[in-house]
């Protein structure tokens, strides 16, 4: 009978364990995404801005003046653009091995001699 109990206990607390693995996994691969639905407030704006897209996903916005437009598209690039942003940010710090592993350590040690974290703080 106690083995039967620890037996159920290992086995919830394996499920439990794949389970959170599995929301953490589903969370590091789709974090970078743009949410490309419902609304997003964008302050700054004097009128509004709608961001519509194609069966692509290629985006096309309208609104009622340039600014607008043009701040909303910046947001817009800057949503769909950020792994490729943090990546680079990344790399010019010298910090590509903490996401991709041991093999990106020699690009790390030829970056990290610029110290480019530390220059830009000053």
């Amino acid at each position: 009978m106690a083995l039967r109990r620890v037996v159920r206990s290992l086995l919830f607390a394996g499920v439990l364990v794949a389970a959170t693995a599995s929301f953490w996994v589903h969370r590091a691969l789709n974090g970078g995404l743009p949410d490309i639905d419902g609304e997003s407030v964008l302050e700054g704006l004097a009128a509004q801005v709608v961001v519509e897209r194609d069966a692509a996903g290629v985006p096309t916005l309208r609104g009622e003046g340039r600014v607008d437009v043009a701040r909303a598209l910046g947001f817009v690039h800057a949503q769909e653009r950020f792994f490729q942003m943090d990546l680079m940010r990344r790399r010019a710090a010298g910090e590509l091995a903490e996401l991709l592993g041991a093999s990106a350590v020699d690009i790390d040690r030829y970056h990290r001699v610029h110290r480019m974290r530390e220059r830009a703080r000053r």
